[in-house]
This record gives structure tokens, C-alpha cells and sequence, in this order.
């Protein structure tokens, strides 16, 4: 219905953009589900499907669609902020290991070290937990609209995407996660650590 009207063959479900709403109207019936809101397009497009759910009609399945658009929204923009938060993190992390190793020329992972490092970077914690907050959410504003694209591109290429929408979704938040928060973020958090070592003299590791 909503190509008929458009007269744009190449629309399919969620695929709301400004001259497809205008056009459109309050006719909200859907062929297929897929990415194209949050793929291709800003987010204005999502004000306006919040405007389509809460002020026009639509059916259950266009409902639930549009519900699963706005917790997939709100999972990726908490990731976005959780990847910031994780990188400032992982500098604490490594400014602690390399304060404590420079200061007792042997590794936090040495027996009995451990507490001395969860020390001092509960100390490092105070200054750059807390207060670096507004920070963090400053940098998420550009991060997000990348982190966006990298999720939502696994979810529109996945054989999965017409078939098992919810679970694909949930697959491209997991896996974008899993190799951005935690992998990247880990890695990088490894190379600093390294660098310093060198520097210091210290290896992370403690040799027997």
C-alpha cells in the first residue's frame, strides 16, 4: 500500500523518511520488515515513527515493529556510551598498573600487589569515574551515529533479516559488543599497558 502510494518500489518496512511519511500520510500498512530507519536515514526518522505510534493508527504488527525499533535504538545508544566509558576505563586501568609498577619495579600481578593496584585505581577512580560523566556523554554524540551504522549494517546483511528479525537484531547488539566493548576496547587497553611497560621497564608479567 505504502508503495503504491509512494510510487518508490524500493520501500519496505520501517523505511520512514521525510517524503515517504509526507507522502504517505496516515496509510501505515508494511510488506516487510527491515533496517532502512536506522541504517540509512537520521534521527528525525525515528521522531517520526514516535509521532505514527503515540498519534496515528496503526495495526498489532506494525506496533511491535516499531517497539522493537525503540529498544533496538535505546540498545545501541547505551553500547555507544558503554564503548566511551570502557576506552576512558581502560586508560585508568592502565595509569594505574604502570603508577604502581613504576613505583615498586616489579608487576601489580607479583604476589601480594594486587590490593596495592585496586588501590590506586580506586584513587585514579575519584577523579576520572564521576566526574568525567559529562564527558563521556559528550563523546558519545559523534561516537554513536558510527557505532549505529557498524550495528545496524551487520543486522541489514544478516541471512537472518527478513526471517528472525527480533534475534537478528539481538545478534548484531551482541556481536557488535562483543568485538567493540570488549574485544577492541581490551586491546587497546593491552597496547597502552604495553607501551608503558616498556617505558617503565617493568613487564607486565612478572618474571619468575
Amino acid at each position: 500500500m505504502v508503495k503504491s502510494v509512494t510510487g518508490n518500489e524500493n520501500y519496505r518496512f520501517g523505511d520512514l523518511t521525510r517524503g515517504t511519511v509526507k507522502a504517505a500520510g496516515s496509510v501505515m500498512t508494511y510488506s516487510e520488515k527491515t533496517l532502512g530507519l536506522m541504517r540509512d536515514h537520521n534521527v528525525h526518522e525515528l521522531v517520526e515513527l514516535m509521532n505514527f505510534y503515540w498519534f496515528r493508527t496503526m495495526n498489532e504488527d506494525e506496533r511491535a515493529e516499531a517497539f522493537a525499533v525503540f529498544v533496538y535504538f535505546g540498545a545501541i545508544l547505551v553500547l555507544a556510551y558503554n564503548f566511551v566509558a570502557n576506552l576512558m576505563s581502560g586508560m585508568v586501568f592502565a595509569a594505574a598498573w604502570t603508577k604502581v609498577s613504576s613505583a615498586t619495579g616489579i608487576s601489580p600481578l607479583a604476589p601480594g600487589m594486587w590490593s596495592k593496584f585496586l588501590e590506586t585505581k580506586s584513587t585514579l577512580d575519584v577523579f576520572f569515574g564521576g566526574p568525567c560523566v559529562p564527558v563521556r556523554a559528550i563523546l558519545t554524540i559523534p561516537w554513536f551515529f558510527k557505532f549505529r551504522r557498524i550495528t545496524v549494517g551487520l543486522a541489514h546483511n544478516s541471512p537472518l533479516r527478513e526471517k528472525f528479525p527480533t534475534i537478528n537484531r539481538c545478534i548484531s547488539v551482541l556481536l557488535t559488543y562483543a568485538v567493540a566493548n570488549l574485544g577492541f576496547v581490551g586491546g587497546v587497553t593491552y597496547l597502552m599497558m604495553k607501551m608503558l611497560s616498556l617505558r617503565s621497564g617493568v613487564p607486565i608479567f612478572p618474571v619468575a
